[in-house]
């Protein structure tokens, strides 16, 4: 098994008068496990994962797979990664089959192998039945199975997946959340995402990106601990749930109609919150336990 290494890293783009800076000194070390990285739209997270795999040079910093610079690796470091990025290219007339060989061809994989390999992958995302049906038939959900699948036909030791459940359902989703549970157990999988519930079950480690930087690491229960105090739950009128929505980050609102279930509407209708704060929000807040969800609003405070 492989170690990761990042140090130090940035990225920055444009002029000196008009520079962005992307990533910000970053440092990071990976061993086999699955990373989960959270962060909003524009955090910096695929700009991370295109640097992690090669596609992007740093402006400053290194990156090392067992001590050694990836760019003096070169083809041996490419040929332990599977990338899924957020839009991975594709031809429309090829059919599942055809595709995944075509990619089998680029990764130099023999064709033995591959005919073996790919017959798997397509029962592991369940596309075993659509095996011979042209991608430009297939729906968004049914594409980012064969771009999992595509990642996943040199059993790379580092894979790095970049949104991959967007335009998943529920059902594939779950799908999606146990094969990368089992993928982690002996590589390292770095798994991106906005969306908290893709890696709240299944990553070992979190890493919440911001403005380009890392703000926090750890364990679940490591994300959780800072947070445990500051989340509160009430229920209170609609003018005041109006008012906390507008000076707290509110996680969760619902209407309450006093036996827990949604109300009717009615003029004594009143509103359930669940509040990210530091400070209790309301005389009659009270304390509960955090969630992941919880702690990605706190870090964002």
């Amino acid at each position: 098994m492989c170690r990761l290494e990042l140090v130090g890293l940035e990225k920055t783009y444009g002029s000196k008068k008009q520079e962005k800076r992307a990533v910000q000194n970053l440092t990071a070390d990976f061993a086999h496990g699955v990373y989960g990285l959270l962060g909003e739209n524009g955090a910096g997270k695929t700009t991370l994962m295109r640097m992690i795999v090669g596609i992007l040079k740093p402006t400053q910093g290194q990156i090392t797979c067992d001590g050694i610079p990836i760019e003096q690796l070169g083809g041996v470091y490419r040929s332990l990664l599977g990338y899924l990025p957020q839009d991975f290219g594709y031809y429309k007339e090829f059919s599942a089959v055809r595709f995944l060989n075509y990619i089998a061809a680029l990764k130099a994989i023999e064709p033995d192998t591959a005919k073996e390999r790919i017959e798997q992958l397509l029962e592991t995302v369940g596309l075993t039945e659509e095996r011979n049906k042209k991608l430009k038939t297939f729906s968004g959900g049914m594409l980012r199975r064969i771009g999992i699948a595509q990642a996943l036909l040199n059993e790379p030791e580092i894979l790095i997946m970049d949104e991959p459940t967007a335009g998943l359902d529920p059902r594939e989703r779950v799908r999606f959340r146990n094969i990368i549970s089992a993928l982690g157990k002996d590589r390292i999988v770095i798994l991106s995402t906005h969306i908290v519930s893709d890696i709240e079950y299944i990553a070992d480690q979190i890493m919440i990106m911001k403005q380009g930087r890392l703000i926090q690491t750890g364990m679940p229960t490591q994300i959780l601990e800072p947070v445990a105090g500051c989340v509160w739950n009430c229920i209170v009128s609609v003018k005041t749930a109006e008012e906390l929505n507008a000076a707290y980050a509110v996680s969760n609102l619902r209407n309450y109609n006093g036996n827990g279930a949604i109300s009717a509407g009615t003029c004594e209708e009143q509103v359930e919150l669940r509040i990210v704060s530091k400070e209790k929000p309301h005389p009659d807040a009270v304390a509960v336990e955090p969630v992941l969800e919880d702690a990605y609003l706190y870090y964002y405070i």
